[in-house]
């Protein structure tokens, strides 16, 4: 499915928000492997050794139909220190999430932001270790540096490329 326009917003605003929260790294679309899945934005605090993960959803269908954020256990907030979802203003309500969860607002028009519910922070031990999301923070870095900006379909076949037309394949 492709992304939407509003989806890619919410990223960008979901990106300007981690850095302010963390600001050491930020990423988008960073894999975690343990959980088979892409989290939208990531943001790492290096000396506080916290994590932030921000799920975008552009509508209350996109968040009803990831099951995973239904269910605690099977979400990133055990993967990280605070969860928040980020999604335009009055379409997820905070009793529509779990209570652990952060709920942010975003005005599409002015790009303005409302907390609407502070994330619980999590104090067990992350599933995910710190390491590996820094790891996968500097990856997602790289990886959108290099494929985004620098070689955007510029027509220079890399080995990454290669590769994602082979999984995508696969997955059809």
């Amino acid at each position: 499915m492709a992304e939407g326009e509003i989806h890619k917003k919410l990223k960008v605003v979901a990106m300007k928000q981690g850095k302010e929260l963390c600001t050491d790294l930020v990423a988008r679309e960073v894999k975690y492997k343990n959980m088979k899945s892409i989290a939208d934005v990531v943001s790492i605090n290096i000396k506080r050794k916290e994590v932030r993960i921000f799920e975008a959803k552009a509508t209350k269908a996109d968040y009803l139909r990831d099951k995973k954020l239904m269910n605690i256990d099977e979400s990133y907030y055990k993967h990280c220190n605070y969860f928040y979802i980020i999604c335009p203003k009055n379409i997820i309500m905070p009793e529509d999430i779990c209570k652990e969860y952060g709920l942010i607002w975003v005005d599409l028009d002015t790009l303005e932001i409302e907390i609407k519910q502070k994330p619980k922070k999590y104090t067990g031990r992350l599933k995910t270790m710190f390491n590996t999301s820094l790891k996968n923070v500097l990856k997602a870095v790289t990886n959108d540096l290099l494929f985004h900006y620098i070689y955007p379909e510029n027509g220079i076949e890399t080995e990454y490329k290669k590769r994602r037309k082979r999984s995508t394949k696969k997955t059809k």
